[in-house]
């Protein structure tokens, strides 16, 4: 590595425009990186949503969901399909490997549900594949004291929103909250028996009406031309006097008007409104693009004042900033928090100067990498500058110490400067090295934390780099300017560490047995350690979900929806409510469709507000509301491990083993401590009215079983008539019947089907009721129906409560052939733990192997791998002194301290390896190395430990995901392992060194033994 120190000292003017050239890169890229809160990451799943009115869940399953299944279950890289069916609606979610390109596989989808034909009355199936880009850039609202009409949301697509979609990085805008049109033809029943008219008659006139036919072809004078037959309807008037049969007209029977109607009921601070929600395109810049929208608002609302008031409720792009900024705030104080330890210990402005220089060079090299490498600014990439931000002048005080020592020694010369830092340069690229190799392994992590976590790995690898290359080139370079006039004077040796140490080597095994005893400790004390899951929560904005049983009134479930509203409006300090009940074709496209019975309020709070005390008011208050149940949730911008919901689902051969398995499963279930709001699936039935036809007297009518059930079905639900265009709009065609709503057996007894041989019969006639309990939600996994049990985890200790589960499973007796898996938070949670305990196994393996290369042999690495367990010790400690439990971001700590804790180790046996090479013995040579090595240790470990505190005191912002707890365990484990490592290091060192030599010897007297 010497080759870069005497280019910089050959070539002082090429490094001093190389150093001007980086910072000018580096400032031009920061201006150019995008700013976003989370990088761009597809989420390997696929979600199939399909509508369908008025069919219960089994027919649904039957019709629709399994039929789809059956088309998808082979698609290219699948992992696991599962089914989610309720009435009037289907969900297939589809979860891929890691080999599949999502954008491929969405297309492959959206190709094979194209083919499947469904049942007459579904909507196409929606496909819906998410990224983390997705989440909405704003949210803007359209308010009006008058509501609006169908001609204010044409004003409102056509003018308002264009003017946002024409902003620079905008790529779609939904609208929430607008009404559809159709025309509605409103059947009377009592005139169309009178009248002896069936509702397939006005179907079929309805359908008939508009045509398009080709006729064929005739000749005119030689030329052939082609002859279509065309009938177009133009206005209402023309549907009203459809002719039905000799004397019947459709306005006889029947009204057709336009009707405006809305899918899902949708409410801002309790009055109509209509809400623009804005998606950004992938890699743009989130904060330029939310400032261009609230200027576009601002205009816009001055231009439509009078009409209406457009304003800005949600802007993430404010969000991204704070959370960047707030990162990068953290960063800066890192940084003058080293500056600050360095001249405590250097006490040299001049030797601070040079040490610190690798910080902002460094940070400038980073961003100019993360740019050419299409990595956006988010709160990744500067978390790992901040955890970085430490460690980016440790090779540089290791070579500006050395230098430093031997200029007080030797005196200034260029020779000098080159032999110093040759002298360290193994170590520092060595320790450098290993560190990126840690880090590098995380991109293996499975469930999508992997391709996550990519920016704050390459952050970290990109800046440790360009502190190695500083410390080999600028360093050496401004030491020889700088330090030209520092007076030689003997080093004095740190006489208490070495008495310290020579004691230890002196007594080997107490040192060895102590450390062992610690560590072993450490590890029963880890097992006791609360694990929980990494949530960035913004405590501003809260989701209150009211969910109703299955067979509750849908009208009295509005009115007690409404009611909390009302309460929820007038909670202190909320800026915005914002109500939704119902399933809308928008939410689809999300994969967020809710149930018909669930309504959902979304709340914004000014800061300051204590939300997590309002939601436990929240949930006393949720008795006078029931049967429903209340859950409130904080925002979340990204969980990771799974979030605090669990799930169990239950399999078995046969439906009657099934549902035994279910209620033993559930029973076992709600016996365990920490969990709250058990509930199967199985639990949510709804009566059912069985229409059974007799097949002998429908016969006699000349009726089917098929063409009663579409005349029964009709009378409940609107029937789809084909489309028409109206006044140049073209309007879907709906029947429907007056009543609709049926609350007795005899009053659906008493409709009347219409028979072709003997028109008007009464439905009693020829069919009986019979009422069943049906199922509300049905379940699939890999096509096989599965009772799905879900539950709240409430306690700190995820860990525990998965293990009481696990229990559980294992112990509980449950039919021949069934099955029950944990899935869900505690899950997702054991898998990232478990890729994680892999990953530290193979990077301890790397280490080692980075160390054998780069010190020739195998020993003195091994002796260096005894730091991590003591950098265990020092994690493990931290984590229980400051009450953290343990989450993904304590366990990459971990990963991370692997490569930072032999850094010292390294330094130190380096110095120990030269000095045998000089032909000192080990004692000797431990002894210098301990005191020569002992203050760059100390310095570096320090200003890494300083330089993280920023992240440990600070307060994240919202969707901050680089958590105390990384912190905590970093800064715990090199404590520990600084101050065990100077000790133990070389006490293992020396016993390795001596069994060598015994080892040596017996060869030596006994040839035979080494044959």
């Amino acid at each position: 590595m010497s080759i870069f120190t005497k280019f910089s000292l050959k070539n002082r003017a090429a490094v001093i425009i190389m150093v001007f050239l980086v910072t000018i890169l580096g400032a031009y890229s920061s201006t150019r990186l995008p700013m976003e809160l989370l990088p761009s990451v597809d989420n390997p799943m696929i979600t199939v949503s399909t509508f369908g009115q008025g069919m219960d869940a089994e027919t649904m399953t039957e019709e629709v969901t399994t039929p789809l299944e059956s088309e998808l279950k082979n698609v290219t890289h699948l992992d696991v399909i599962t089914s989610s069916t309720s009435e009037g609606f289907s969900q297939i979610d589809l979860m891929y490997t890691s080999e599949a390109e999502m954008k491929e596989a969405a297309r492959e989808v959206e190709k094979l549900v194209n083919q499947i034909q469904l049942p007459q009355g579904m909507m196409k199936p929606i496909v819906s594949q998410l990224n983390t880009s997705m989440i909405p850039i704003a949210q803007i609202a359209i308010e009006s004291d008058k509501g609006f009409t169908s001609n204010d949301e044409k004003v409102i697509d056509q003018e308002i929103m264009q003017q946002f979609e024409d902003i620079d990085g905008v790529s779609s805008i939904s609208l929430y909250g607008k009404s559809s049109a159709e025309l509605a033809v409103t059947l009377n029943a009592d005139q169309m028996k009178e009248k002896k008219v069936s509702a397939q008659q006005v179907m079929m006139s309805l359908q008939s009406q508009n045509a398009s036919i080709p006729a064929g072809e005739i000749s005119i004078e030689g030329s052939s031309n082609a002859v279509r037959v065309l009938g177009e309807v133009e206005d209402i008037s023309q549907i009203e006097n459809i002719s039905l049969n000799q004397e019947t007209k459709l306005k006889d029977i029947g009204d057709v008007k336009v009707e405006q109607f809305y899918e899902a009921e949708s409410r801002l601070n309790g009055n109509p409104s209509l809400i623009l929600v804005i998606m950004k395109e992938a890699n743009a810049n989130a904060v330029d693009i939310g400032k261009k929208l609230v200027e576009k608002t601002k205009e816009i609302n001055d231009q439509y004042t009078e009409q209406y008031d457009v304003r800005v409720i949600t802007n993430t792009g404010e969000d991204v900033e704070n959370a960047v900024l707030g990162m990068a705030k953290e960063v800066g104080l890192g940084a003058v928090a080293a500056t600050i330890i360095l001249l405590f210990f250097l006490r040299s402005f001049k030797t601070t100067i040079i040490a610190v220089i690798s910080i902002p060079l460094s940070i400038l090299i980073t961003l100019f990498l993360l740019d050419l490498s299409n990595i956006t600014l988010n709160i990744l990439t500067l978390g790992g500058l901040a955890v970085a931000v430490g460690r980016l002048v440790d090779d540089s005080i290791v070579v500006i110490e050395n230098i430093y020592r031997r200029i007080q020694g030797e005196g200034m010369s260029k020779e000098v400067v080159i032999s110093a830092t040759k002298e360290v340069a193994g170590a520092i690229t060595s320790s450098t090295l290993t560190t990126i190799a840690v880090f590098l392994p995380i991109g293996l992590i499975s469930g999508g934390i992997g391709e996550f976590t990519i920016p704050l790995v390459l952050a970290v690898v990109y800046s440790i780099l360009g502190s190695l290359l500083v410390a080999l080139t600028v360093v050496p370079l401004m030491s020889f300017v700088l330090l030209k006039k520092i007076k030689q004077k003997e080093t004095r040796a740190p006489r208490k560490y070495l008495s310290i140490l020579g004691w230890s080597l002196n007594h080997k095994w107490i040192i060895l047995v102590a450390s062992f005893l610690i560590f072993v400790g450490s590890i029963f004390a880890f097992a006791a350690i609360p694990q929980a899951n990494v949530n960035s929560e913004d405590e501003s904005y809260l989701n209150v979900v009211m969910s109703f049983p299955a067979d509750y009134d849908p009208v009295l479930a509005k009115e007690k929806a409404a009611e909390l509203e009302k309460q929820l409006i007038t909670e202190d300090k909320v800026i915005d409510t914002f109500f939704r009940m119902g399933t809308a074709t928008e939410d689809a496209k999300y994969g967020t469709a809710a149930k018909g019975n669930e309504a959902t309020i979304g709340m914004i709070f000014e800061k300051g507000k204590n939300v997590k005390e309002f939601i436990e008011k929240l949930k006393k208050d949720s008795k006078k509301y029931a049967p429903a149940e209340l859950e409130a949730s904080l925002f979340s911008f990204g969980s990771f491990g799974g979030g605090s919901n669990t799930e169990l689902n239950v399999t078995a051969a046969n439906q009657e083993d099934l549902v035994e398995a279910g209620a033993i499963v559930l029973a076992e279930l709600k016996k365990i401590d920490g969990l709250e709001k058990v509930k199967s699936n199985y639990e949510e039935l709804k009566k059912e009215w069985v229409v059974n036809v007799e097949q002998e007297k429908a016969s006699k009518f000349g009726l089917s079983p098929n063409q009663v059930g579409q005349e029964v079905h009709s009378y409940l639900n609107k029937t789809l008539a084909g489309e028409m265009t109206i006044e140049d709009e073209k309007l879907q065609a709906v029947l429907k019947f007056e009543k609709d709503e049926y609350k007795e057996e005899n009053e659906l007894l008493d409709l009347y089907v219409s028979s072709p041989a003997a028109g008007p019969v009464r439905l009693g006639e020829v069919a009986a009721i019979n009422e069943e309990e049906i199922k509300t939600q049905i379940y699939h996994k890999k096509g096989k129906e599965t009772i799905k049990m879900t539950a709240v985890i409430v306690a700190e200790d995820i860990r525990a409560v998965g293990n009481d589960i696990n229990k559980m499973i294992a112990g509980v007796e449950l039919p021949a052939g069934a099955n029950v898996e944990l899935a869900g938070a505690t899950e997702s949670m054991q898998e990232s733990f478990m890729d994680l305990f892999k990953i530290m196994g193979i990077a301890i393996f790397i280490v080692y192997l980075i160390m054998v290369i780069t010190f020739g042999q195998a020993k003195a690495p091994f002796a260096i791998l005894f730091s991590l367990p003591l950098a265990a010790v020092g994690g493990i400690a931290g984590l229980i002194v400051t009450r953290t439990p343990v989450d993904i971001n304590a366990l990459i700590g971990a990963l991370m301290l692997i490569g930072i804790v032999v850094t010292n180790a390294i330094v130190l046996v380096e110095r120990v390896q030269q000095n045998r090479e000089k032909g000192m013995d080990t004692r000797e040579a431990l002894l210098e190395a301990g005191g020569t090595r002992l203050r760059p240790i100390i310095m570096t470990a320090v200003t890494t430990i300083v330089a993280m505190l920023p992240l440990l005191f600070g307060t994240a912002e919202a969707g901050s995901v680089v958590s105390k707890s990384l912190a905590v365990v970093v800064i715990g484990g090199l404590t520990v392992s600084t101050i065990l490592t100077l000790v133990v290091v070389p006490v293992v060192y020396e016993l390795l060194d001596r069994l060598g030599k015994r080892r040596k010897k017996v060869k030596k007297e006994n040839p035979e033994l080494s044959i």
